[in-house]
């Protein structure tokens, strides 16, 4: 038998650039200049760091570096070292170009740990080869690699769901129905009447499903011990055969978090049910705590420390970007804006034909729905369609098949498609928020400055899926209004020049042109012939005249990371003195409008871990909590959700349930906005005018029962329209004896009304119109759409100007308006909406919040001004015959 050969860890190269001339059988010839310079970083200023980032763009080879590094540091020191990847797709296509191309021989770890060979578990626990491996497999409760001493992390810019994950109790209403209705019978007795209805809702609209909630730390204090009781139950129906919806994952996360509940934060939506922390304290963690060095490989790192909350820790030590990144990037992208130019019919026929031209397109959207909806658009067209799934398992199939499109659905990150692999890429809108914690900081707490970088990033990820060397290229359509106001000028100055420039040369292309343009120059494009050298030679002139911005409060939230990452760790400890010390710490460095929302959060936080504190032991912190609470309504009284918490503040008085009222219809309307785009006119105008031509439409006194009808239901669609585009919560009642239209705020205040559109302005209004009027509130409260009479106010809209006699007795609290004041109401509320949609940007932000109170109440929308007006109004005032 033939003695095996023991290698050595001496006799190792003094650097990772020199061990790479060593590998003789590689594909490739020699490393990318940009390799070159991350490489001599790491030697010379990298080796000893605990916690080191480095980035190169999508499809710059920073996959090789982290090899290179990786494998270095097993021969020179022993080592034992993972490579951490997102995907399993991404993890066997790690291993395969490892061994393929660059000659260095790693094993995949990939699926359930029992099935791990014994020969790969050797080789790694020996150090004599490097384990490739994902996210989940190193954040788990028994991870196999539990003493590696580096740790490799590759696309960590999008790794912030897989990281957290780990510490992340998410239940589904559909997929975990018995646990989701036992936890919202646990919290339905701690939720508002709106926010129970919502959830308790069998059809729920639009605004429902976007909506996020959040339970407060004092109320979690107070659900503490019941809620541990019901997932304690949960975690021992594991081995009960009638629960059939038993989640493993629930288990694993609540073994992990049950003892640290009140260091973690409760979300809910329609659909889901989020218990986390804020930051992922990934440092309880041994597998990732106690590795010697982590390295994290990222196509962008931003400014603001956004990296450090993504992971958990408190700093980390960036290489610097190689010489000329900064102005020149990677490959070429051709984009297409044809919103700019086509209506909805003309983009359709647009998208048929741009598929057809390419063997292959991958196309992104938001979810499920709109990925649904495109498979609709295509579906006669017979292609062959793949999803994330069949990719992540695969990719081979589909890069080998012609007219097949991949349709992903919420998905920017972990399918790389090379070359001829996919010339062609639909973005169909973004999802700005991944999660419920997420959507609650942007939507609820206007904090999105926090997650502006995060978002950017996931844009530059998504727009480099088919872009993956330095002379790859591929066209880009972009869809939908969210992502064309992220590309727009205001924004896209915080990218990158060379993709500014690609995003400013398609938008001026889409200027004014027709579908078979648009083909046309597809074609030219994918040819890349010497008919797109002119163009390409203009994209780069472009480019020479732009540089990338910084975003407001950017050094702001950089300053304040460390101590975020600090506060997390002291609340997990149940250290709460010190979470409080953190806390004041953050908020020394959130000065200024720019975060005002953010610093309003953290004086919530600060109020919380006082409030907690008090609740053990530390009674001198209660005043403290009352106070920080108080200072989060004070700074960001626009934000309704800090309101309705300082009432915990011993000023309980000096609350305005005006504000409150108001800022709940600001925050419905930034909703309503968002649905019907910025960017575009079409959808927006489209429900005005059916609002305004449906309530202007006069009902002849010659038209019969049938006609008046239809014009009167036509009228109550458009009323409740109308009440919804405010921001009211609204909705017209089907039966017979049913309200029409009511407008609802929370459980604060209701109009519910009686539309008589089709009376005549001759005749006196009837003691049976009187009566239907008057019974509405009691409609209202039987059915708990509001808890309290006192708040229901009811009102008959009619031409009529006069009152029957045997009418009056049955007025009661009705309120009159009178049909044509009713329209010219409409009209003024219609242009005040229209010039707040014109400020809008597309997201929350305080400043349009104050600009849109103040706009409600000089045009007498607000629904302070609305109650005085109707109530000065009472129906029995009217003349009676």
């Amino acid at each position: 038998m033939a003695f095996k050969k023991i290698q050595h860890t001496n006799t190792c190269p003094e650097t990772p650039e020199a061990l790479y001339r060593d590998f003789k059988n590689r594909k490739i010839k020699g490393l990318l200049s940009q390799q070159a310079d991350i490489l001599r970083a790491y030697s010379s200023e990298g080796l000893d760091k605990t916690d080191l980032a480095f980035q190169l763009p999508t499809g710059s080879g920073k996959t090789l570096v982290g090899l290179l590094i990786a494998e270095w540091r097993r021969r020179k020191n022993g080592e034992k070292v993972v490579y951490i990847c997102p995907t399993k797709q991404l993890a066997n296509q790690v291993v395969e170009q490892s061994i393929e191309k660059y000659g260095i021989k790693c094993n995949a770890f990939v699926g359930q740990q029992t099935n791990y060979s014994p020969n790969i578990k050797s080789e790694y626990r020996n150090a004599e080869t490097l384990a490739v491996t994902t996210y989940s497999g190193l954040f788990n409760t028994n991870s196999f690699f539990n003493d590696a001493k580096i740790l490799i992390f590759d696309d960590v810019h999008s790794a912030e769901n897989y990281i957290a994950k780990y510490w992340s109790l998410l239940v589904s209403r559909q997929q975990h129905k018995s646990l989701f209705q036992n936890l919202l019978t646990l919290l339905k007795p701690f939720l508002s009447t709106e926010d129970g209805t919502r959830m308790l809702s069998e059809n729920p609209d639009r605004s429902d499903l976007q909506w996020v909630q959040k339970i407060p730390t004092t109320t979690l204090l107070e659900l503490h011990s019941d809620l541990i009781q019901l997932l304690d139950e949960y975690r021992k129906d594991s081995n009960n055969s009638n629960e059939r919806e038993f989640d493993p994952n629930i288990k694993y996360t609540w073994t992990t978090i049950r003892d640290h509940l009140l260091a973690c934060h409760l979300y809910f939506s329609y659909n889901q049910i989020l218990i986390r922390p804020l930051i992922p304290p990934t440092w309880t963690h041994p597998p990732f705590k106690n590795a010697k060095q982590r390295i994290y490989m990222s196509a962008t790192m931003g400014e603001g420390g956004d990296l450090e909350r993504l992971i958990g820790v408190t700093r980390i030590h960036r290489l610097p970007i190689p010489e000329g990144w900064n102005q020149q990037s990677i490959g070429r992208r051709l984009f297409f804006f044809p919103e700019r130019t086509l209506n909805n019919s003309e983009i359709s026929k647009f998208t048929n034909e741009i598929i057809k031209q390419t063997p292959r397109t991958l196309v992104l959207t938001p979810d499920k729905s709109q990925a649904d909806s495109f498979k609709k658009l295509i579906e006669q067209e017979k292609y062959k369609i793949f999803d994330a799934q069949q990719l992540e398992k695969s990719k081979q199939e589909f890069i080998t098949t012609d007219k097949a499109v991949a349709i992903l659905a919420n998905r920017y990150d972990g399918i790389d498609l090379a070359g001829d692999e996919c010339r062609l890429l639909i973005i169909k809108d973004l999802q700005r928020a991944t999660n419920l914690q997420e959507k609650f900081l942007v939507t609820r707490l206007a904090a999105g400055i926090l997650l502006k970088d995060r978002i950017l990033t996931r844009v530059v990820q998504a727009l480099g899926r088919c872009i993956r060397s330095d002379t790859d290229y591929a066209a880009v359509v972009i869809l939908g209004d969210d992502l064309s106001k992220l590309l727009a000028p205001e924004t896209r100055k915080f990218l990158h020049p060379e993709l500014q420039a690609e995003i400013e040369f398609g938008n001026q292309q889409s200027k004014d042109i027709q579908v078979k343009d648009f083909i046309e120059n597809l074609n030219i494009f994918v040819k890349h012939g010497e008919d797109w050298n002119d163009a390409d030679e203009n994209i780069v002139e472009i480019r020479n005249t732009l540089q990338q911005e910084k975003l407001p409060g950017i050094d702001k939230l950089k300053d304040a990371v460390a101590n975020e990452v600090e506060y997390q760790y002291a609340l997990w400890n149940k250290n709460y003195e010190q979470a409080v010390t953190k806390c004041q710490s953050v908020l020394t460095s959130l000065s200024g409008d720019d975060v005002k929302g953010y610093r309003a959060f953290w004086n919530y936080l600060a109020g919380s871990s006082s409030w907690l504190g008090a609740k053990n032991g530390l009674t001198s912190m209660e005043n403290q909590a009352r106070s920080s609470f108080k200072k989060a309504s004070i700074i960001a009284p626009e934000v309704s959700w800090f309101v309705k918490l300082s009432k915990l503040s011993l000023e309980d008085d000096q609350i305005s349930q005006e504000s409150q009222m108001l800022n709940y219809l600001i925050e419905n309307l930034e909703i309503q906005l968002t649905n019907f785009g910025t960017a575009n006119d079409g959808k927006f105008e489209t429900e005005v005018k059916h609002i305004i031509d449906n309530i202007n439409e006069n009902i002849s006194s010659n038209a019969d029962n049938q006609q008046r009808e239809k014009l009167a239901k036509a009228f109550e669609e458009a009323h409740v329209k109308l009440g919804r585009l405010l921001g009211y919560k609204a909705d017209n009642p089907k039966g017979d004896s049913d309200p029409d239209p009511w407008w609802i705020i929370g459980d604060s205040l209701c109009f519910v009304f009686e539309d008589y559109s089709s009376g005549n302005r001759e005749s006196s209004i009837g003691s049976n119109k009187v009566r239907q009027a008057a019974s509405h509130p009691n409609w209202i409260k039987d059915k708990n759409l509001i808890s309290t009479l006192e708040n229901i106010i009811p009102v008959l809209i009619t031409p009529c100007q006069t009152i029957k006699n045997d009418a009056i007795p049955h007025t009661q609290n009705v309120c009159y308006w009178n049909l044509q004041n009713f329209r010219e109401w409409m009209l003024k509320a219609i242009t005040g909406i229209r010039e707040l949609r014109s400020s809008f940007s597309g997201e929350a932000d305080i400043e349009w919040r104050k600009q849109a109170i103040q706009v409600y109440k000089d045009n007498e929308i607000d629904p302070d001004s609305l109650v005085k007006y109707l109530q000065s109004n009472p129906l029995k005032n009217l003349p009676n015959q």
